[in-house]
């Protein structure tokens, strides 16, 4: 392997449970039943596919884009308020990468100036030598798009690269653009199929140490 793409969400920074707090509060403050379920399913998706989901749950004539925009101002609010703590050993993994010399590529479907704001907050963008962003691209997770363009933006091959992800939609599109994935799971663990397209399985970030 010759070079690592990582997640954002989920992966490197704690905040799917701040995003998970602030669909709870939008669906209590409209009256929504099965958010949980819902927002399981669009984990690593963008916001196209947000809204679609969620209108595929609540009808087309329910106003999924008011729904993801008070969802993204509650997130931005307990951002500000408290930050977001980051994933047991992001930082020590990312030094101990660089250390060994391997390219690092941010693959996250949050848009590019978000993304960027809160990486520079935790003194983390800099590990990274490139990113795609969900607005770099047309289809977001599970289409192999993003992680496609981070390799090229590497120059280095799918499969000479390891992607680490957290989400069933962050390993299907890892694996289908040929990137060997490693799922280190954080809101859902994998089932039987998932499992099929995980190269490895690790219970942390530190433990890449071990096939790195």
């Amino acid at each position: 392997m010759r070079a690592v793409v990582f997640d954002m969400d989920g992966v490197i920074l704690d905040s799917e449970t701040v995003y998970e707090l602030a669909w709870r509060e939008a669906a209590g403050m409209l009256g929504l039943d099965g958010i949980d379920e819902v927002h399981s399913k669009v984990l690593g998706m963008d916001e196209k596919g947000c809204i679609e989901t969620l209108q595929g749950r609540y009808g087309k004539d329910f106003d999924a884009k008011g729904f993801w925009d008070l969802t993204t101002d509650l997130s931005v609010k307990y951002m500000e308020e408290k930050g977001i703590p980051l994933k047991p050993y992001a930082r020590e993994i990312l030094v101990y990468l660089k250390a060994k010399e391997y390219p690092l590529a941010l693959a996250t479907s949050n848009d590019r100036d978000f993304a960027q704001d809160v990486l520079r907050d935790s003194a983390l963008l800099d590990f990274f030598d490139s990113a795609v962003y969900g607005n770099d691209i047309s289809k977001s997770k599970p289409e192999p798009e993003i992680y496609l363009k981070a390799c090229e933006k590497l120059g280095i091959a799918p499969g000479n690269t390891v992607a680490v992800e957290d989400s069933p939609n962050g390993i299907k599109s890892a694996w289908s653009a040929g990137l060997k994935t490693v799922m280190v799971p954080d809101r859902i663990q994998p089932d039987d199929e998932l499992l099929k397209s995980v190269w490895n399985l690790l219970p942390d970030l530190k433990s890449l140490e071990k096939i790195l």
